[in-house]
């Protein structure tokens, strides 16, 4: 993986369950990410959210979000588990709706039009193997003053095929992504992002068969489907961090013998459940905020027909 563009690193919010929590830079919580989605007639304008797990939300009961300002200060938004949008399914995402004056913040926001889809993970032939990025919360050395969020690296491990069984019992839709999650990057946004995809094995992208430069007697231009084949992958939101997969391992008498009472410890396997980003998308599209949106896109028509605005 390649050195990424330091902006990315200012989609990530923090959430904390209270101000004091926030002000104080507790190591409780979990991560964020600014989304947004532009309004049908004035695409340039569009309402933001901030993305996390239920689970981050539903634990923090008065989930307070902390982003940075370009002034070097934080901004803090206070809010209640109750005005969070979950997944009608019972997904393990939520959002909310904010209204900041983004120009005052250092902040980046990830367009809807970025998430991953079904029809881009077969065109772009994403699968196993291929890179990512999330970007969250590392709670041991995370930014008192300000959010320093920290990214980690890693690979798709399994397409979302098997669901992953959470504790709560919950059949999760989920990637499984190498990528040494650890508690406080639950709610990190997950990117997909191989700036090589040329030199993967992968066979087919964009619907296309890669070939290779046909061999001749004189130089003749490659076809096109050889340059589609080699283009980088993403970046898309590949999803959003929810859970790291542990293992219970036996705890041993110095002989190598199981204790009796059967003592175990967790250990962490490395595996970062991600849930698929047209799941987030199914939540920005819940029919009340899509009815926020489209007042707002409405508003905004009538307000440019007044003369001097």
């Amino acid at each position: 993986m390649p050195r990424i563009v330091d902006a990315y690193t200012q989609c990530a919010v923090y959430i904390y369950a209270s101000i004091a929590d926030a002000k104080n830079g507790e190591q409780y919580g979990g991560s964020g990410f600014l989304a947004h989605v532009s309004w049908k007639e004035n695409h340039d304008w569009c309402d933001g959210y901030v993305v996390t797990n239920w689970h981050v939300v539903e634990r923090a009961k008065t989930p307070v979000i902390r982003l940075n300002r370009r002034d070097g200060t934080v901004e803090y938004i206070e809010t209640k588990a109750e005005h969070w949008f979950r997944h009608p399914h019972g997904d393990d995402i939520a959002a909310i709706p904010i209204d900041i004056e983004y120009a005052s913040l250092e902040q980046w926001s990830i367009d809807v039009g970025l998430f991953v889809t079904p029809k881009i993970i077969f065109e772009e032939d994403i699968g196993i193997g291929d890179d990512t990025i999330m970007i969250g919360r590392f709670i041991n050395h995370e930014g008192r003053q300000k959010n320093s969020p920290a990214v980690r690296f890693g690979n798709v491990a399994m397409m979302a095929e098997e669901k992953i069984i959470t504790n709560s019992g919950l059949a999760q839709e989920a990637f499984l992504v190498e990528v040494r999650s650890l508690p406080g990057y639950s709610g990190s946004a997950v990117f997909i992002y191989s700036p090589c995809a040329m030199n993967d094995m992968s066979r087919r992208r964009k619907g296309l068969e890669r070939v290779g430069v046909p061999k001749s007697d004189k130089f003749e231009m490659p076809p096109e489907s050889y340059f589609a084949s080699l283009s980088p992958k993403g970046p898309f939101l590949l999803g959003i961090d929810f859970c790291h997969i542990r293992r219970k391992a036996n705890v041993l008498h110095a002989d190598g013998k199981s204790i009796e009472d059967k003592w175990y410890v967790e250990e962490n396997t490395g595996m970062a459940g991600v849930i698929p980003a047209w799941k987030i998308a199914e939540v920005l599209n819940l029919e009340e905020l899509v009815a926020m949106r489209d007042k707002n896109d409405r508003e905004m028509t009538e307000k440019k027909k007044v003369p001097g605005r």
